[in-house]
């Protein structure tokens, strides 16, 4: 029997692959577990869904589906639930009513915010546990991170 430990494929990726992942993986995690409370019960597909809505408001559904990755079919489902939620609101192409557009709903983006200053009251009772140094240096490193990827094309700013 060999007793060398496993090498998984993850073992494999590089380093930038690695810690990308766990960033943003962590991140996300954090922010949805902090998001998603009592007050409002959602997918995390369905929040992603609504998050990039608020970023891009009257985008199309076919645009939404490309960004998010999932089939237009899946899309559909998933803008009812929030549409039944009263989070957005379809709204036909006035040029092509063939297109259909999406916005945030006024209920939603009120309620959306509310919880965003709770995601952040939450956050920053949890980074309180930081130096103060750790902290003041967090924002200006996420946000050259960000700058950075934004580059590449990975994440919108």
């Amino acid at each position: 029997m060999d007793n060398k430990p496993y090498q998984s494929e993850w073992d494999q990726l590089p380093e930038n692959v690695k810690i990308t992942a766990q960033l943003f993986g962590t991140l996300a995690q954090t922010i949805f577990s902090y998001f998603n409370d009592e007050t409002i019960k959602i997918s995390p597909l369905n929040f992603m869904i609504l998050m990039d809505i608020l970023g891009n408001p009257g985008t199309s559904m076919s645009e939404l589906a490309k960004r998010v990755g999932i089939s237009k079919p899946q899309l559909s489902r998933s803008v009812s639930k929030l549409e039944d939620l009263h989070m957005i609101k379809r709204v036909h192409n006035t040029e092509n009513r063939r297109n259909v557009n999406v916005y945030p709903d006024k209920e939603g983006s009120d309620l959306m915010a509310q919880q965003f200053l709770r995601v952040a009251n939450r956050l920053d009772k949890t980074l309180s546990a930081l130096s103060s140094e750790d902290r003041a240096r967090l924002v200006p490193l996420m946000t050259e991170s960000l700058e950075i990827l934004s580059k590449a094309g990975i994440v919108q700013q």
